[in-house]
C-alpha cells in the first residue's frame, strides 16, 4: 500500500514537470513569432491555455484524492499541498500568456518592444526550468535563485513602459495603444512574479 503511495506521489512530481514543459513550449512559441511573425505561434499559445488548466486541475483533484485517502504527514503534507498551490499558479500562468498573446497579435511591435519582449522570455524560461526543477528536486538554493531572477522582469518592466511612454508622447502611438502595451508588459511582469512563485514554493517544502 505504501509502495503505490510513494508511486503516487513520484506521479504528481510527474505531472507537475509535464505542466511545465507545457509552459515552456508556450514561450518557445512565443519566441518563434518574434523570429518569423508567423500569427499562428501566438494561436497555439491562446489554445494551450486550455489544455494546461485542465491538466493543472487534474493535479488538483488527485492532491485532493491522496490527502483524503493517505492523511499524509510532515513533509509528503507540505509536498502535496504546495502541489496544489503550484497547480493554481500554474492556471494564472497560462492565462498571463495568453492574454499577452492576444495583445501581440492585436498591436505590432517596433524593433525595440521585439528586444524587450526576448529579454522578458529568455529570463522566464530560465526561470520555469529552475523553478520546477527546484520544486520537484526540493533545491533550496536554485529556489532562491529562482526568486531573485524575478527581478529581471521588474527591471524589464519600467524599461518597457518607459519605452511606450515616449512613443505615446512623441505621437507614435495613441492612447489605446498605449494603454494595451503597457497590459502587455504587465502581463510580463506577472508571469515573473508567478515563475518565482515557483521558486518561493521549493523553499517551503
Amino acid at each position: 500500500m505504501r509502495t503505490r503511495y510513494r508511486q503516487d506521489l513520484d506521479y504528481v512530481r510527474e505531472l507537475s514537470a509535464e505542466l511545465m514543459e507545457l509552459v515552456i513550449l508556450c514561450y518557445d512559441k512565443i519566441d518563434l513569432f518574434l523570429d518569423n511573425n508567423n500569427r499562428r505561434n501566438l494561436e497555439e499559445v491562446i489554445d494551450l491555455n486550455d489544455e494546461i488548466r485542465r491538466r493543472a486541475g487534474d493535479v488538483e483533484r488527485f492532491c485532493f484524492e491522496l490527502l483524503a485517502l493517505q492523511q499524509p504527514v510532515a513533509k509528503d503534507l507540505r509536498f502535496l499541498q504546495m502541489s496544489i498551490k503550484l497547480s493554481s499558479n500554474y492556471k494564472r500562468i497560462a492565462s498571463h500568456l495568453a492574454q499577452a498573446s492576444v495583445i501581440m497579435l492585436e498591436y505590432s511591435l517596433s524593433e525595440e518592444e521585439y528586444s524587450i519582449v526576448k529579454r522578458f522570455i529568455d529570463n522566464q524560461r530560465l526561470m520555469a526550468e529552475s523553478g520546477i526543477t527546484s520544486f520537484i528536486n526540493n533545491d533550496n538554493e536554485l529556489g532562491l535563485k529562482t526568486i531573485e531572477d524575478d527581478e529581471i522582469n521588474n527591471n524589464l518592466f519600467v524599461e518597457a513602459v518607459n519605452y511606450i511612454a515616449d512613443r505615446n508622447k512623441q505621437h507614435q502611438v495613441d492612447a489605446m495603444e498605449l494603454s494595451e502595451k503597457v497590459l502587455l508588459y504587465k502581463y510580463f511582469e506577472r508571469l515573473g512574479d508567478r515563475l518565482g512563485k515557483i521558486g518561493d514554493l521549493a523553499t517551503r517544502l
